[in-house]
C-alpha cells in the first residue's frame, strides 16, 4: 500500500522533523547519537529532521525517552514556541520606563 503525501501530511512530517532537530540541537548531540540510540542510521535521522520520512511510533517513543520529552511534545506544532518563549526579550524593559 503505497503512503499519501498530501500537503497535510507534508507539512506535518516537516513540523515534527523540526521538533527532533530542536530537541536534539538543544543537547549539542550529533545525528549519530540518536541514530545510535534508537537503532537507526544517521541518515534515517536526516531523513526524520528533514520530513523526508517519519519515525515509526516504536522509534518515535524512543526519541521522546532519550530526549526527556512527552511524545504528544514532539507531535506538537507550537512545541518550539513553548520551549523558547522563556528566553524571548520583554516587550518593555525597565529601562525604558526611564
Amino acid at each position: 500500500m503505497k503512503a499519501i503525501r498530501d500537503a497535510e501530511y507534508m507539512e506535518f512530517s516537516h513540523m515534527l522533523g523540526g521538533n527532533i532537530r530542536f530537541c536534539r540541537l538543544r543537547k549539542f548531540k550529533p545525528q549519530k547519537v540518536l541514530a545510535h540510540v534508537i537503532g537507526v542510521t544517521h541518515q534515517n535521522i536526516q531523513k526524520y529532521e528533514a520530513g523526508a520520512i517519519m519515525p515509526t511510533p516504536f522509534r518515535l517513543k524512543k526519541i521522546a525517552e532519550y530526549y526527556n520529552v512527552k511524545v504528544d511534545d514532539l507531535l506538537s506544532p507550537t512545541f518550539i514556541h513553548e520551549q523558547t518563549k522563556a528566553n524571548e526579550p520583554l516587550s518593555r524593559s525597565i529601562h525604558d520606563s526611564n
